[in-house]
């Protein structure tokens, strides 16, 4: 089996991300494609206290989808999450002997070298690095069999761009789901 990891706070979860998704699991030819929203963030300030909201978005974006399942894998943990733990408990999981595909943007690539056992990481699947608008492959300096670097659309617009937007009353409309709009509305998230 193919079986794609995509990992990120999704807070909250875009468009960008769902076209990713698909692009992901086409290309790839992916049978499976795992979405882990972040628990407790190894790279970052824990501003993710919402995790159980943003689990039932991703969920619901993706819940007609066949390849693509939400899991909670990481928010169970109550941990710091790593990308090198979340790997391996896929793969007692799913078995060592499957093909496993890590997806990251162009911006996760250029601090790789500071995430826990990377060289591992690229050992042990695939990594597939997607284009991000202002960052480009040249900031990660090593040359790696495993790496690979996907074509895909730039989206001009981030969870920040969209939080901030929904903070000051601003339209949402082209930036998510309209499902995730009118939950984020109603919610006040």
């Amino acid at each position: 089996m193919r079986i794609g990891i995509y990992g990120g706070s999704f807070n909250p979860i875009h468009i960008g991300h769902e076209e990713i998704a698909r692009l992901v699991v086409r290309e790839l030819n992916l049978d499976k494609l795992f979405i882990i929203p972040v628990g407790i963030p190894s790279h970052r300030e824990d501003e993710y206290k919402n995790s159980l909201t943003r689990l039932k978005l991703c969920r619901i974006v993706f819940e007609e989808d066949e390849k693509i399942e939400v899991s909670d894998i990481e928010i169970k943990r109550n941990r710091t999450s790593y990308t090198y733990d979340t790997l391996l408990e896929f793969m007692e999981i799913y078995g060592k002997e499957n093909e496993f595909f890590e997806i990251i943007g162009e911006d996760s690539l250029e601090n790789f070298k500071t995430w826990k056992n990377y060289k591992e990481i690229l050992n042990l699947s695939k990594l597939v690095v997607l284009k991000r608008k202002n960052y480009n492959k040249n900031v990660f300096d090593e040359k790696h069999k495993n790496i690979i670097f996907l074509e895909n659309p730039y989206f001009d617009f981030s969870s920040t761009e969209i939080r901030r937007r929904l903070k000051n009353g601003e339209d949402i409309s082209k930036l998510v789901n309209p499902k995730i709009k009118n939950i984020l509305l109603k919610e006040g998230l």
